[in-house]
């Protein structure tokens, strides 16, 4: 046996010895001679059984520490991947009822709003299209757009068609802006089990105006505090994500945006702020080209998340790894999206632009005009399991190649978008923060009990 190309050795305060596998997800504290032991063969050299207690030496085998073929355990995770991708009881759709917006936000993806909504006769054929998966037994649902609260009637209109077709659970979402809320759209959000909803903000007031503002002058970033209130007291159930869009030139303010969001929603339930950074991503669709040396690089964007850790504040990226086994949905068949036409999309970022639609449904709910060589790359182009140097990656169980629209933009429109995982290259240090707050919590439990 030999140390997996997966394994990743670290010592820790207090003379603490780690062990942790990308492919099994474990992390095992190991004593300071087996630790030592480990670091002398990771060379790719086998290991002594015998200098092993026995109890650990299974252990670190059956979490995949130690493994007899590194070549055995790509297979592995390639054979999972590969039947995720071709499973059909399960459907992510994603529906955009409006391309419409109120906002132009200089980096947003989104350059075709259209002011079309989403009739009832493409709202059928959606239906129809899903009702022929004869497969499909979970349904998640994301409204997206454009700005999706510009189109309250069209969400109602298809949840009520929806709903009298499909008698199975759905688990909804949306993504907005924040700025549309009003009591009606809370209403149509609760009717049509929306379970959580995302609000960008862009920085604190004066940066948020700048980049979402109206022609009225009216102070939008207060108006958007005062609709995630009203949702928070209209909708407790409803799960508020909000969204800091952050750029090199706005990621000074998050701090006091976390902080001003802790005191203005102090004793909510259900509202939680994390960081989105806003990526240099080569093939950018940003529409101000200038604007391209605002956004994060890679290491910026690793070492951004880490000082805010070291700072004590919270976010989803310092959680504990997770692998990537549920892949992004566009490698699978049933993934789709639309848009109000009733064009159908791989991705939500490239929804709208019809160079990108792999069809468009007709009234009988069928695909027709099929772009093969559109839909050929989405679900099999630049895939990271035919990459030589991804397949080949100790992080790939938890990064899976990133995002699959710019690994194409990558291989067919000339991007060079860095598609790797924030872990990659400090994977160690976010263990240790992990560690550092599982102690914290610990600590902080057993004095509660005393």
């Amino acid at each position: 046996m030999k140390i997996s190309k997966y394994t990743f050795l670290f010592d820790h305060a207090n003379k603490e010895y780690y062990t942790y596998n990308t492919l099994s997800n474990a992390l095992i504290e190991i004593d300071e001679t087996s630790y030592s032991e480990l670091r002398e063969h990771d060379n790719g050299t086998d290991l002594p059984e015998e200098r092993f207690d026995k109890e650990l030496w299974a252990a670190l085998c059956d979490n995949n520490i130690l493994t007899d073929n590194d070549d055995d355990d790509y297979l592995k995770y390639k054979a999972y991947i590969t039947r995720l991708r071709s499973q059909r009881e399960s459907m992510h759709l994603t529906l955009a009822p409006t391309m419409d917006c109120c906002f132009r936000c200089y980096y947003c993806f989104e350059k075709y709003k259209e002011k079309k909504y989403m009739t009832p006769e493409v709202m059928d054929a959606i239906i129809q299209y899903v009702a022929s998966c004869r497969d499909l037994k979970h349904i998640k649902i994301t409204w997206f757009g454009g700005e999706p609260l510009m189109a309250v009637p069209q969400i109602e209109a298809f949840h009520d068609k929806f709903s009298a077709r499909w008698k199975n659970p759905v688990v909804s979402n949306i993504i907005t802006t924040g700025y549309p809320i009003d009591e009606e759209a809370i209403r149509v959000l609760k009717k049509a089990g929306v379970s959580q909803a995302q609000i960008t903000l862009d920085g604190m007031q004066e940066t948020h105006n700048k980049v979402k503002y109206l022609p009225s002058g009216e102070n939008v970033f207060e108006k958007v505090m005062d609709n995630i209130e009203l949702l928070n007291d209209s909708a407790p159930e409803i799960n508020i994500v909000i969204r800091v869009n952050l750029t090199r030139e706005n990621a000074s303010e998050y701090t006091r945006l976390l902080k001003f969001c802790l005191t203005r929603f102090h004793g909510r339930k259900n509202i939680g702020i994390s960081p989105a950074f806003v990526l240099d991503r080569g093939a950018s669709n940003c529409n101000d080209c200038g604007s391209k040396s605002k956004l994060f690089k890679h290491k910026e964007r690793s070492e951004f998340i880490l000082e805010l850790a070291g700072q004590g504040m919270d976010s989803p990226y310092i959680r504990y790894p997770e692998p990537f086994f549920n892949e992004c949905a566009i490698r699978n068949d049933t993934a789709i999206s639309f848009d109000p036409e009733g064009y159908a999309y791989k991705c939500w970022e490239v929804i709208g632009n019809k160079e990108y639609a792999i069809g468009k449904l007709n009234a009988d709910g069928y695909l027709t005009n099929i772009n093969p060589k559109t839909l050929n790359r989405q679900l099999y182009g630049a895939d990271p399991i035919d990459d030589p140097v991804c397949s080949q990656c100790e992080y790939l169980p938890v990064c899976n190649g990133g995002c699959p629209i710019q690994r194409i933009e990558n291989k067919f429109e000339n991007g060079h978008n860095n598609c790797c995982t924030y872990y990659k290259g400090y994977m160690v240090d976010f263990l240790k923060i992990h560690l550092d707050r599982k102690k914290a919590i610990e600590k902080l439990a057993g004095k509660q009990n005393e």
